[in-house]
């Protein structure tokens, strides 16, 4: 009897699972009918069109950077630390960024970096495709307001960066501008060989002609580090102030162990692992110059992002993400390690575009006093 009851429950279940079967595809076929008599009276519908496509499988979503190219700008000329520095980047970034696109380097020069950065914010698209090795000082450009400057350094759309690098300060040793004193004794003031305003030489030079009262004179006009070395070599220019990480690299090995080069200075207050008998802006400032010393950190804070990477303002969230992503996972690899400390003498040390958007945003954004100064000191 049980059994019955069991056999007679399971015939009403499989009854009523049965009606509610039905109803999706009664109603499928009320759709397609419909579907069918829409197309006849001329509005272009295929019913069996349009069920294959609501049926068909998704694909796998292809990745936004497969099969396009990325162009890198490097805002110097070429053979200059920067330009290495980009190059590098562009050798490893693209194994990283999900599609492997290509990435094709172009060199930006001029105005100490203002004529890349000014390409980047204003005709570059935001599209994510289009990426550049900045002037790192470039800011400053902008905070003393200079006419050619035609971007907000806060606004860019930051990637990251990799490396500090602090300033040291050189002269050729037969121009007699081989110390502090020797420069004060001077007829004349030492030449310094500039790319531009904006350049990293021309603020530390600038900084340590006001901190210690040196009367120097700048040269611009020169498209790279490598071209201002030129320069030196001829005789245009006597002196140069730059990171110390330049001195690795060809013509400075040569230059030092001739004593073509004499080391003056260096950023401090922590000395260089590459200098490290070289006395530092802290050790040689008088007392009544110590408030010079507070603006360092504002206009030194580019050591602190010693190869710092941008996309143009604007660039939508999904790919700067990507961007980032990659380029973390760039430098955190071990193929980019053993190159970069080969060719730039990384450290290690490198920051997130996250942290790099802060930093820039805390330096830049400054109060009017802050920015009285630094137009007097830069002039």
């Amino acid at each position: 009897m049980t059994q019955s009851r069991n056999i007679v429950r399971h015939v009403g279940l499989e009854r009523r699972n049965s009606k509610l079967y039905k109803w999706p595809t009664l109603l499928l076929a009320c759709l397609f009918i419909l579907l069918s008599i829409w197309g006849r009276l001329g509005h272009g519908l295929n019913p069996t069109a349009v069920f294959a496509q609501a049926t068909r499988p998704t694909p796998a979503s292809t990745p936004f950077y497969e099969g396009k190219t990325v162009h890198l700008i490097v805002t110097t000329g070429a053979g200059g630390t920067t330009d290495i520095a980009g190059r590098l980047v562009a050798r490893h970034l693209n194994g990283h960024i999900p599609g492997n696109p290509n990435i094709i380097v172009q060199n930006m020069p001029g105005a100490g970096g203002v004529v890349g950065a000014n390409h980047l914010y204003n005709l570059a698209k935001p599209d994510g495709l289009t990426i550049a090795i900045m002037s790192r000082a470039t800011y400053l450009d902008q905070m003393v307001g200079r006419a050619e400057v035609r971007f907000d350094f806060r606004k860019f759309s930051w990637i990251g960066s990799f490396n500090r690098a602090p300033m040291m300060m050189a002269c050729r040793t037969d121009t007699g501008y081989t110390s502090i004193n020797n420069i004060r004794a001077a007829k004349s003031p030492p030449r310094f060989g500039q790319s531009g305003t904006g350049s990293i030489g021309f603020i530390f030079s600038s900084l340590v002609a006001e901190a210690l009262n040196l009367s120097i004179k700048h040269v611009t006009g020169y498209g790279s580090g490598r071209e201002i070395d030129l320069g030196i070599e001829r005789g245009e220019s006597d002196c140069r102030a730059t990171s110390d990480i330049t001195i690795i690299r060809s013509p400075w090995p040569g230059w030092i162990e001739k004593g073509f080069i004499t080391f003056l200075l260096q950023q401090g207050p922590a000395k260089s692992r590459l200098l490290p008998q070289i006395p530092t802006v802290y050790e040689l400032v008088p007392p009544e110059a110590k408030p010079v010393l507070s603006l360092m950190d504002v206009m030194l804070a580019y050591t602190e992002f010693d190869r710092p990477f941008a996309a143009p303002p604007g660039v939508p969230r999904q790919q700067l993400q990507i961007l980032r992503e990659s380029f973390e996972k760039m430098v955190r690899h071990p193929k980019f390690s053993v190159e970069a400390k080969k060719l730039v003498d990384w450290d290690g040390s490198y920051l997130s575009g996250e942290a790099l958007q802060r930093k820039i945003e805390q330096t830049v954004t400054q109060p009017p006093e802050v920015i009285r100064r630094i137009k007097e000191i830069l002039g």
